[in-house]
C-alpha cells in the first residue's frame, strides 16, 4: 500500500514531494510571489487576517479572498451600496464552496489589474493570475453542478449568486459573449421561478416590486434578483438580443415612494431595463420594416407608459430629497444623488426621441447635455477627491460613461460635446459592460465623422443632416461588423 504524503504547498517545489521523488505539480496554477521590498505596494493597505473559510484552502486561495472583502468588494461597489456583494456573497462563501472559488477568482484578476496598472483583460495562459482564476473558475462550475442535483430549496439562491458570479468574472476579462450567456442561464433560473409562482403573482410577469410580495421568495433570492435586473440592464451593450427579463413596470406609478438613494436606483433599474428594449424595438420600425415588433400607434402608447413611470420616479426621487439634510449623508451617497440625477435626464432623452427620425431634434436638447456635462464633471471630481487618481476601477453599477458616452453621440454644440470627450478620457474605468477606454474611441471616431463638413468649410457651422450619423446607421454598421467586435460593447447598443 503506498502512503500518500500531501503536498506542503512551497513555492517552486515543495519539499514533501522531492524528498519522495515525486514531480510537484502544486507551483503550476500558483500566483506569484510578491518580492519583498517593492518600490510600490500592490494595495493601498494590507488585508486583514482572516479565520480560513473553506477547510482545505489553499494559502492562495486564502489570500484571494482576504483580498476579495479587502479591495474588490470596495471597488466593485463603489457607486451604491449592495447587500448582495457587502453580505450576502460573504457569508454565502462560508457555507457554498463554488461561491467562495468564484470570488477568489474573481480576485485574482483584480490583483492582475493591480500588478500591471491595467484593468483584467482577456485571458492569457501565460499570465499566472489567469492561470489561476481560471482554475477557481473551472472549480466552481464543477462545484455547482453537483450541488444543482441536489434538492435543498436554497439552490436556487447558489445557482444565482453564482451565475451573478460568473458574469462579472466574464466582464472582468471583457468575453461579453460569456457574460451573456450566464445570463441567459440566470434569467431561465428567474423565469423558470416566476412562471412556476403565477399562483402567487397573478397573471402578469412579474417586476421586482410584485416579486417581493411572494412568499416563496426569501429576502436573500429578492436581493439576488434586484441585482441581476441590473445586470440585465446591461445586456444590450454585449451586441446580443437583450435585455431578456420582461419586467412590467409596476401596480401604480402613483404610489411611487423612494426611502434611501440605493432605493432609488434600484427602483429606477426596471425602468432603465425597459427603456433600452424600448428603444431596441423601434429601430425596425423606424427603417421602415414592416414585419416588426410593433406598429407606430402601440410605440406611442408604449413609450407614453414608460415616461409616465420615469416621470413618477423623477418625482418620488424630489421628494426624498426634499425630507434628506444633505450634510448627513456620505461622500459616496451624495456622489450617488447626482448619478441618480444624472442618469435620469439622459434616460428620459433617449425614451423621447426614441421614435424620431431626424438627427437634427437633438439641437432642442442642449440644456439636458449641459446638465448631463456638469453633473458627471462633479461627480469625477468628488469621487478623485477622496479616492485619488486611483488605478483603474471595475465597477458593478452604471456610473458616468453611458451618459458621456449619449452626450458625445448626440450633442453637436462644439464645446459641450468636447467637454463630455474630455471628462471621458479622464475616466478610464469600467462601469458593468461599458469600459471608458474603448468609449473613448467609438466617441473619437463618431465625432470625427461628423466633423469631416466643418474641416472642410474651415470653420464651425451647424453640422446638416446628410452629415450626421444616426441610430438607425449604427445598426446597419455594428451588424455588419459584430464578429470584428467579439461581442463587445458597439455603438448600436449603448445609450
Amino acid at each position: 500500500r503506498v502512503r500518500k504524503i500531501k503536498c506542503d504547498e512551497t513555492p517552486g517545489a515543495c519539499v514533501r514531494c522531492t524528498s519522495t521523488g515525486r514531480r510537484c505539480d502544486y507551483d503550476l496554477n500558483r500566483l506569484p510571489v510578491i518580492a519583498r521590498g517593492r518600490a510600490r505596494p500592490i494595495w493601498p493597505q494590507k488585508c486583514p487576517r482572516m479565520l480560513p473559510v473553506q477547510p482545505g484552502a489553499s494559502t492562495d486561495e486564502r489570500r484571494c479572498f482576504e483580498i476579495f472583502t479587502a479591495h474588490t468588494v470596495p471597488m466593485m461597489v463603489c457607486w451604491f451600496d449592495s447587500e448582495v456583494w457587502q453580505q450576502i456573497v460573504l457569508q454565502m462563501s462560508h457555507a457554498e464552496p463554488a461561491v467562495y472559488h468564484t470570488v477568489v477568482a474573481l480576485s485574482a484578476l483584480h490583483e492582475d489589474g493591480e500588478v500591471t496598472g491595467r484593468p483584467p483583460s482577456k485571458l492569457d495562459l501565460t499570465n499566472r493570475h489567469h492561470r489561476f482564476a481560471l482554475e477557481q473558475y473551472g472549480k466552481a462550475i464543477s462545484l455547482l453542478r453537483r450541488r444543482l442535483t441536489s434538492q435543498d430549496p436554497q439552490v436556487r439562491e447558489l445557482a444565482l449568486m453564482c451565475c451573478i458570479n460568473f458574469i462579472c468574472f466574464e466582464l472582468f476579462r471583457q468575453n461579453y459573449g460569456n457574460a451573456f450567456i450566464h445570463l441567459q442561464n440566470g434569467a431561465k433560473v428567474l423565469d423558470y421561478h416566476l412562471n412556476t409562482s403565477r399562483t402567487l403573482l397573478g397573471a402578469n410577469r412579474s417586476s421586482t416590486v410584485r416579486l417581493h410580495r411572494a412568499r416563496c421568495v426569501s429576502r436573500t433570492e429578492m436581493a439576488l434578483t434586484k441585482v441581476f435586473v441590473h445586470l440585465d440592464a446591461h445586456s444590450a451593450q454585449f451586441g446580443q438580443e437583450g435585455p431578456l427579463l420582461n419586467l412590467p413596470l409596476g401596480v401604480d406609478g402613483n404610489n411611487v415612494r423612494i426611502r434611501s438613494v440605493l432605493d432609488a436606483k434600484q427602483q429606477l433599474d426596471p425602468i432603465l431595463s425597459n427603456i433600452l428594449r424600448f428603444r431596441r424595438s423601434c429601430e425596425p420600425l423606424l427603417r421602415g420594416a414592416r414585419n416588426g415588433e410593433m406598429d407606430m400607434v402601440t410605440a406611442i402608447a408604449e413609450q407614453a407608459q414608460i415616461r409616465g413611470w420615469m416621470m413618477a420616479h423623477m418625482a418620488a426621487f424630489d421628494h426624498f430629497m426634499r425630507d434628506q439634510v444633505i450634510s448627513t449623508l456620505s461622500r459616496k451617497e451624495r456622489r450617488g444623488v447626482d448619478v441618480m440625477r444624472m442618469q435620469q435626464v439622459a434616460l428620459l432623452n433617449i425614451l423621447d426621441t426614441s421614435l424620431v427620425t431626424s438627427e437634427m431634434i437633438y439641437d432642442g436638447y442642449l440644456g439636458e447635455f449641459q446638465t448631463i456635462t456638469r453633473l458627471a464633471e462633479g461627480i469625477i471630481a468628488s469621487f478623485y477627491a477622496e479616492h485619488g487618481r486611483r488605478r483603474t476601477t471595475v465597477a458593478i453599477d452604471m456610473g458616468v460613461i453611458p451618459s458621456l458616452f449619449w452626450v458625445c453621440l448626440k450633442c453637436r454644440h462644439r464645446a459641450t460635446r468636447q467637454r463630455a470627450l474630455a471628462l471621458l478620457e479622464l475616466w478610464p474605468h469600467r462601469e458593468g459592460a461599458y469600459d471608458g477606454r474603448v468609449m473613448v474611441t467609438l466617441a473619437r471616431e463618431h465625432i470625427a465623422m461628423e466633423d469631416q463638413v466643418q474641416a472642410v468649410q474651415g470653420e464651425w457651422v451647424v453640422i446638416p443632416e446628410w452629415a450626421r450619423v444616426g441610430s438607425v446607421d449604427r445598426v446597419e454598421s455594428a451588424d455588419d461588423d459584430a464578429e470584428d467586435c467579439n461581442n463587445g460593447p458597439s455603438e448600436a447598443f449603448l445609450p
